[in-house]
Protein backbone atom coordinates (compact mmCIF):
# COMPACT_ATOMS: atom_id res chain seq x y z
CA UNK A 1 0.00 0.00 0.00
CA UNK A 2 1.27 3.56 -0.48
CA UNK A 3 1.31 4.21 3.42
CA UNK A 4 3.56 1.28 3.88
CA UNK A 5 5.64 2.61 1.34
CA UNK A 6 5.87 5.88 2.78
CA UNK A 7 6.88 4.75 5.95
CA UNK A 8 9.19 2.78 4.54
CA UNK A 9 11.16 5.57 2.46
CA UNK A 10 11.17 7.79 5.53
CA UNK A 11 12.98 5.14 7.65
CA UNK A 12 16.58 6.08 7.99
CA UNK A 13 19.07 3.68 6.19
CA UNK A 14 20.55 3.07 9.54
CA UNK A 15 17.39 1.56 11.14
CA UNK A 16 16.63 -0.56 8.01
CA UNK A 17 19.84 -1.96 8.00
CA UNK A 18 19.75 -2.53 12.17
CA UNK A 19 16.36 -4.35 11.55
CA UNK A 20 17.63 -6.37 8.61
CA UNK A 21 20.53 -7.41 10.24
CA UNK A 22 18.59 -8.79 13.19
CA UNK A 23 15.65 -10.58 10.97
CA UNK A 24 18.59 -12.47 8.75
CA UNK A 25 20.42 -13.42 11.76
CA UNK A 26 17.53 -14.85 13.38
CA UNK A 27 16.72 -16.59 10.70
CA UNK A 28 20.60 -18.47 10.50
CA UNK A 29 19.99 -19.11 14.41
CA UNK A 30 16.78 -20.66 13.45
CA UNK A 31 17.97 -22.91 10.79
CA UNK A 32 21.08 -24.05 13.54
CA UNK A 33 18.29 -24.97 15.77
CA UNK A 34 16.71 -27.48 13.21
CA UNK A 35 19.99 -28.90 12.54
CA UNK A 36 20.40 -29.38 16.88
CA UNK A 37 16.70 -30.90 16.86
CA UNK A 38 17.21 -32.97 14.27
CA UNK A 39 20.22 -34.07 15.81
CA UNK A 40 23.15 -33.16 12.03
CA UNK A 41 25.90 -34.92 12.69
CA UNK A 42 28.95 -32.55 12.18
CA UNK A 43 31.69 -35.07 13.50
CA UNK A 44 30.99 -36.13 9.65
CA UNK A 45 33.26 -34.21 7.81
CA UNK A 46 31.06 -35.02 4.96
CA UNK A 47 28.12 -33.46 5.99
CA UNK A 48 30.52 -30.28 7.92
CA UNK A 49 32.20 -29.75 4.32
CA UNK A 50 28.61 -29.72 2.62
CA UNK A 51 27.28 -27.88 5.36
CA UNK A 52 30.03 -24.80 5.69
CA UNK A 53 30.14 -24.66 2.19
CA UNK A 54 27.06 -24.06 1.26
CA UNK A 55 26.71 -21.31 3.72
CA UNK A 56 29.59 -19.19 2.60
CA UNK A 57 28.22 -19.55 -1.12
CA UNK A 58 25.03 -18.33 0.17
CA UNK A 59 25.96 -15.52 2.14
CA UNK A 60 28.81 -14.32 0.32
CA UNK A 61 25.97 -14.29 -2.84
CA UNK A 62 28.60 -16.41 -5.45
CA UNK A 63 26.56 -15.98 -8.56
CA UNK A 64 27.62 -17.75 -11.97
CA UNK A 65 26.81 -16.97 -15.43
CA UNK A 66 26.11 -19.17 -18.20
CA UNK A 67 24.84 -17.34 -21.11
CA UNK A 68 21.73 -15.52 -20.66
CA UNK A 69 21.05 -17.55 -17.09
CA UNK A 70 22.72 -16.11 -14.32
CA UNK A 71 22.81 -18.31 -10.93
CA UNK A 72 22.40 -16.47 -7.36
CA UNK A 73 24.26 -17.64 -4.27
CA UNK A 74 20.97 -19.06 -3.17
CA UNK A 75 21.07 -21.23 -5.84
CA UNK A 76 24.44 -22.06 -6.37
CA UNK A 77 24.29 -23.11 -2.71
CA UNK A 78 21.69 -25.30 -2.75
CA UNK A 79 23.22 -26.65 -5.53
CA UNK A 80 26.12 -27.49 -3.36
CA UNK A 81 24.04 -28.59 -0.98
CA UNK A 82 22.39 -31.36 -2.58
CA UNK A 83 24.92 -32.43 -5.48
CA UNK A 84 28.50 -32.06 -2.91
CA UNK A 85 27.02 -34.41 -0.13
CA UNK A 86 25.48 -37.11 -2.77
CA UNK A 87 28.79 -36.82 -4.78
CA UNK A 88 31.38 -37.28 -1.38
CA UNK A 89 28.95 -39.71 0.03
CA UNK A 90 29.40 -41.50 -3.02
CA UNK A 91 33.26 -40.96 -3.27
CA UNK A 92 33.55 -42.14 0.56
CA UNK A 93 31.91 -45.32 -0.28
CA UNK A 94 34.23 -46.15 -2.62
CA UNK A 95 36.99 -45.57 -0.56
CA UNK A 96 35.73 -48.45 1.96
Amino acid sequence: SPKFGAVLSATPLGVLGGVSTALFGMIGVLGARIWIEGRADFSNPINLLVTASALVIGIADYSWTKGSYTFTGIVNATLVAVIGYQVLHALAKTKK
